[in-house]
């Protein structure tokens, strides 16, 4: 169930002053997190960028190219999206066909459980030595990410381009809801199952692709 971003206004008066006060808060130190590189704010869109880019290195975003020199023995490249059209005729110019190597597997799809579907079934016939390469919205590519790694990829043959924000789903540790929504780290959102309002935590699930979510108020309802 997709949920709209739900603003302080709108939030119960004892969630109110939380909620407010969480656009205040400086964004942490996501050096050390599980947030990777290109899901950060202020990640380049459209740009590939290592999906395990050290974060010393991204520190100048703009000048961090993907870590695939192109030598992977087959490659699966997949867009979400009509905004992915133009990184993925970018990696297919770059990645000429040459001897020895098939043309790589191009996947396109509006929306990310089609995308999903279809690297999942791509992989499922893959060989040792493929490489993905996934463009989308960071939501699209954070479900695609945890799609390649289920299917036993490693994060080094795992390629990423951003091709902006988009929604991104946050899972509830209370109730076990997921909302879809347009937000960041630190914003205050609505559960669909249990209705709380949720703080997006800086923690993304590598398995199911999605960030964190706790009840905001939770210090003060323990008190």
């Amino acid at each position: 169930m997709d949920i709209a971003w739900t603003s302080p206004e709108r939030l119960s008066p004892p969630l109110t002053r939380l909620a407010a006060s969480a656009y205040c808060w400086s964004v942490p130190n996501l050096a050390h997190t599980s947030v990777p590189p290109w899901a950060r704010p202020g990640a380049p869109a459209s740009s590939p960028v290592d999906a395990v880019a050290n974060a010393d290195a991204v520190a100048n975003a703009d000048a961090v190219a993907s870590a695939d020199d192109g030598g992977g023995a087959a490659y699966v490249l997949v867009g979400v999206g009509p905004e992915a059209a133009g990184v993925l005729a970018s990696w297919w110019d770059e990645l000429a066909p040459r001897p020895g190597r098939p043309d790589p597997v191009v996947l396109c799809a509006a929306d990310v459980a089609t995308a999903g579907e279809r690297l999942a079934a791509a992989l499922a016939e893959a060989r040792v030595g493929v490489r993905v390469r996934l463009a989308g919205s960071v939501g699209c590519c954070l479900a695609l990410r945890a799609t390649a790694i289920a299917a036993g990829l490693e994060d080094d043959e795992l390629s990423v381009a951003p091709t902006g924000a988009g929604p991104i789903e946050v899972a509830c540790v209370h109730c076990g809801g997921v909302a879809s929504v347009e937000a960041a780290i630190g914003d205050v959102v609505g559960c669909p199952g249990c209705g709380r309002g949720l703080v997006i935590y800086h923690h993304v699930s590598r398995r199911l692709g999605r960030f964190l979510g706790f009840q905001a108020d939770a210090g003060a309802s323990a008190e």
